[in-house]
């Protein structure tokens, strides 16, 4: 089995190239400007390439049989980025691996395109997709290019991913854990909220390498219990073990945010901040009953040992005194 990876130089990519390659032929497309370091430690082939130049991707598309398709634009403020990232990127992986014969592209997704709720219902794969941010947006229209193709596919719909060597906006809040002893959230925390462990992902994933009877389905990965906010950060404030303190702010602060985003949206620009801010009084909180039934996905990790050792990787690599 051959396969490559597309973001193989990401937070996700590097955890997943280092499992499959364990096991498997694997090439990764990476950019001329890419870091590439960790991966030269890995017993993998590395093709120069860029998914915004369609000509450049032939020659990692050589002989290859599966493509992970990890690569694409989280945080962007422009939405020229997000179009660019998520939908001409797969478009031009889409059109060489329908050139090259490639026989199976899995995508990696988002549960970014369902629209959060104001209950706690789990949300599953049948659920009706209205994603409410230009990365679900985009996320969704990659989908749908996807499907379009002659090209047998697998779509896997992660919730938020979290764990070492991650620096994003979701470790944002364990940083300010950890060196403010204070997290700020809107209403009252009784939200629900669906998080993936990187090693949970990866393992997920790989799970989907051969398997026959999972082309042209979507899965939905995320843990096995989805936790209120009040929950995460009793648990959190036991593996950073320090009390955190939590600032409740009115609701309709949170809409404003929203509003906001969306009025600076229709400009063309995005504030990540302020959706994910808006984000925290909503409920994300999905099922995994058909991953688990048909492909025996089985998230092992504990958002105790989760956050813990998140909060370790953190105290060790940051500057920070706590």
């Amino acid at each position: 089995m051959n396969i490559l990876i597309t973001g193989a130089t990401g937070f996700i990519g590097k955890h997943l190239t280092a499992a499959l390659s364990k096991t498997y032929s694997v090439r990764c497309l990476v950019r001329r400007t890419s870091d590439i370091k960790e991966l030269r430690d890995l017993n993998v082939d590395l093709v120069y390439g860029d998914l915004l130049d369609r000509n450049s991707l032939a020659p990692a598309l050589d002989k290859i049989d599966l493509v992970y398709h990890l690569a694409g634009e989280v945080y962007s403020r422009k939405k020229e980025d997000y179009y660019k990232g998520n939908i001409l990127a797969t478009q031009n992986l889409l059109e060489a691996c329908k050139q090259k014969g490639t026989k199976r592209i899995i995508f990696l997704s988002s549960t970014g395109v369902y629209k959060p709720t104001y209950t706690k219902e789990l949300l599953d794969e049948e659920s009706k997709c209205e994603p409410i941010s230009i990365y679900g947006q985009t996320k969704l229209d990659a989908e749908r290019l996807i499907k379009k193709y002659d090209i047998p596919w697998v779509i896997v719909r992660s919730s938020l991913i979290y764990g070492p060597y991650q620096k994003s906006m979701l470790n944002r809040f364990f940083y300010d854990a950890i060196t403010k002893g204070r997290i700020y959230i809107f209403g009252n925390g009784n939200n629900l909220r669906s998080l993936c462990f990187i090693d949970d992902l990866v393992e997920g994933l790989a799970l989907l390498v051969d398997k026959p009877d999972v082309l042209e389905k979507t899965y939905i990965f995320s843990a096995n219990i989805a936790y209120t906010y009040n929950e995460v950060i009793e648990i959190a404030s036991k593996a950073f073990q320090q009390n955190i303190k939590v600032v409740r702010l009115p609701n309709f602060l949170g809409n404003i945010c929203l509003k906001i985003n969306s009025l600076v949206g229709s400009l063309g620009l995005f504030l990540v901040e302020l959706y994910a801010i808006q984000k925290t009084q909503l409920h994300e909180a999905y099922d995994i009953t058909k991953a688990r039934e048909e492909i025996g996905y089985n998230p092992t990790i504990s958002l105790e040992t989760g956050f813990g050792r998140t909060a370790e990787w953190i105290k060790s690599d940051l500057p920070i005194s706590v």
